[in-house]
């Protein structure tokens, strides 16, 4: 095929970076750029500083690794599609539903709230019910608990930089030192929890959905009311969640530790 009249060498080689770095997630190095594209040293310094300039790439100083960003990732997420997520999860949440006799939510993060795809409401008499697109807190609730957990160290502090953690009641987590004391013990169990810390009567156990890097693509959690979804249940609920988060992100393809997943 011949070459386009509108073809532009270095946006081609900026993909080929993005695409480089999407299969390393580790990170490159320039030099292992500079050998894959078989271009001059100065040529990849102006792309890379580009693409770091645009928020799509960063350079660890440590390791001197170039790595996607959250931005970067969101863009795929976004190509691929909220409808292509709902319709992976919808049969795992329904399941779970059954099972924890609870209402079951999926959301994405959208800035620096969660946004909700999808419900599968439980049977319960009393049950929550939330219009899809509703948007919430992060710090007050288990998804969002649990993404800021789940996030990179940097990007998690990050978002607590810009998110105001609004006290709802003396339960609210409020600072952030309280806050990274609480990701700590998410990661330790795997799941968070919310005993009624934005709304009163109102308790939630959630974890997050990976994709093939190990990155939280998106959040799904329980909610239930205080005397049905009882602090004692929580950690079976827990585990209930983070075998279907495992499920579902096995389908995104991560690669679930033998000793997390459950036949």
């Amino acid at each position: 095929m011949p070459e386009s009249k509108y073809h532009v060498p270095n946006l081609e080689r900026a993909l080929k970076i993005l695409q480089l770095l999407s299969e390393h997630p580790q990170g490159l190095a320039q030099k292992d750029l500079i050998d894959a594209l078989a271009v001059s040293k100065n040529s990849i310094y102006r792309i890379t500083q580009t693409l770091i300039e645009h928020g799509y790439i960063a350079r660890d100083e440590a390791s001197r690794h170039y790595t996607l960003t959250r931005k970067m990732m969101m863009v795929g997420a976004s190509a691929m599609g909220d409808d292509h997520l709902v319709e992976k999860s919808i049969e795992t949440m329904r399941k779970l539903r059954d099972e924890a006799n609870a209402s079951i939510y999926i959301a994405v993060l959208e800035g620096t709230k969660g946004v909700i795809l999808e419900q599968a409401i439980g049977g319960s008499p009393f049950k929550f019910s939330v219009d899809l697109g509703s948007r919430f807190h992060l710090h007050s609730g288990a998804p969002g608990k649990a993404l800021l957990a789940f996030l990179p160290e940097d990007e998690a502090e990050d978002l607590m930089n810009q998110i105001e953690m609004i006290r709802f009641n003396e339960r609210t987590i409020t600072s952030k030192a309280a806050m990274r004391k609480e990701m700590q013990a998410i990661r330790e169990r795997g799941y968070a929890t919310d005993c009624a810390e934005e709304f009163e009567g109102c308790h939630c156990v959630g974890s997050v959905i990976r994709d093939h890097r190990n990155y939280p693509i998106a959040m799904l959690w329980a909610t239930g009311t205080s005397f049905n979804l009882t602090e004692a249940r929580f950690g079976e609920i827990g585990e209930r969640i983070v075998d279907a988060t495992n499920r579902i992100s096995q389908k995104f393809g991560y690669n679930v530790p033998t000793t997390e997943f459950s036949d």
